[in-house]
């Protein structure tokens, strides 16, 4: 009976349960605050990935004669070609200018494009590049705007399509500050489809740009680029002459016209 008292009170001292498992002290209930930790939280929204920058924007249009076009492009050799259309689609004109900075960055570029011939109501102005390898269409960017510029009557020389005489006609424009140059972009644009089929031709050969228009004491000089220094033949060359100066003659500031290419008055419409 001894011997029994005695092992139980070894079994109690050495804290072991009847499963031969240790007894584990239970852990004081708390006093403080519980916090809860919700187990629900939802995944965080998915992040669209970062969006390629375009290699051309338009920034700015100035709706005037001519059309003043600013952006930022990132182009082969910084080149940047710019177009304006006319309410329908149809082409006016296209020019070409570079962004000032460090190839392969988005520079800023300045650009103006005379409208030749009336929008009728907008125009829509692109930009692009030409692709070096191919030629092909790249970048192309639009921006339509309306226009609500006055117009007015303008009388244009071209030569007939037999290179013999120039004949006048008339076409309405967008006022311009500067007549005379308006004038003069709208004669090496060339005739519009109407003035075609009425019997006009192109005077000026492919290439050929306005470099300046100046007027000074009633004598008006218009200075073309270098194209204009050989124009191939003798009757091209004087349908051009004609065409300008009759053409600048309405204006009434101008009394005598002086062409020049490249600066220069000697080498101007070499035939």
């Amino acid at each position: 009976m001894r011997l029994l008292y005695v092992a139980g009170v070894a079994l109690l001292m050495c804290g072991c349960s009847q499963e031969g498992e240790p007894v584990r002290e239970q852990p004081p209930p708390s006093t403080g605050s519980v916090t809860v930790v919700d187990s629900t939280i939802a995944d965080p929204p998915p992040v669209d990935p970062p969006q390629p920058a375009k290699n051309i924007t338009i920034d700015g249009v100035e709706l005037a004669n001519p059309v003043v076009v600013t952006g930022r492009a990132r182009t082969f050799e910084n080149n940047v070609v710019l177009r304006v259309r006319d309410s329908r689609g149809g082409l006016i004109g296209e020019t070409f200018t570079t962004s000032s900075g460090e190839m392969g960055q988005h520079n800023p570029f300045r650009g103006t494009l005379w409208l030749t011939r009336d929008p009728e109501g907008s125009v829509t102005v692109e930009a692009l590049e030409y692709s070096a390898k191919d030629g092909e269409e790249q970048s192309l960017v639009t921006v339509q705007r309306p226009l609500a510029v006055e117009t007015i009557e303008a009388r244009l020389f071209f030569p007939d399509q037999n290179c013999t005489r120039v004949a006048a006609y008339s076409r309405r424009l967008p006022k311009s500050l500067s007549a005379a140059r308006l004038l003069v972009e709208a004669l090496v644009a060339g005739p519009t489809t109407a003035e075609r089929g009425a019997g006009a031709a192109a005077p000026f050969p492919s290439g050929s740009r306005v470099e300046s228009v100046i007027l000074r004491g009633g004598i008006l000089t218009v200075d073309f680029n270098e194209r204009l220094q050989n124009v191939g033949g003798s009757c091209q060359s004087r349908m051009i002459r004609e065409s300008v100066t009759q053409t600048l003659e309405t204006l009434p500031a101008v009394k005598s016209v002086v062409i020049t290419a490249g600066g220069s008055e000697s080498l101007a419409l070499q035939p």
